[in-house]
């Protein structure tokens, strides 16, 4: 099979920058290609839907993890400090951004 190059002329000044006359070439996919769906077919593979029991285009236990994230806004955020204190960042009615020491209640 030998491949075919179709060369286009431009039929007057645009806006992609070509000039009347001046030649380009179309670039497209295989699978824009009439005739060429069976052959797409057998080298492109096919994936089902992930489930947090079977894998899919990602693993199941990525989708596991997925599913946990928390899609609503947050409540606040936990940071730790070099010393090993945790805060939590959370915002006040006015939009400033608060952070409130967390109390260790293990003793």
């Amino acid at each position: 099979m030998s491949t075919k190059i179709i060369q286009l002329r431009a039929r007057g000044d645009n806006d992609f920058g070509l000039i009347e006359g001046e030649p380009y070439y179309p670039k497209v996919g295989a699978d824009s290609i009439a005739g060429l769906e069976s052959e797409i077919d057998k080298r492109v593979p096919k994936y089902d839907l992930a489930t947090p029991n079977a894998d899919g285009l990602i693993s199941k236990e990525d989708k596991a993890k997925l599913d946990k994230l928390q899609v609503k806004p947050f409540e606040g955020l936990k940071f730790k400090s070099p010393n090993g204190s945790v805060f939590v960042l959370s915002v006040n009615n006015e939009g400033n951004a608060v952070f409130t020491k967390e109390v260790n209640n293990e003793h």
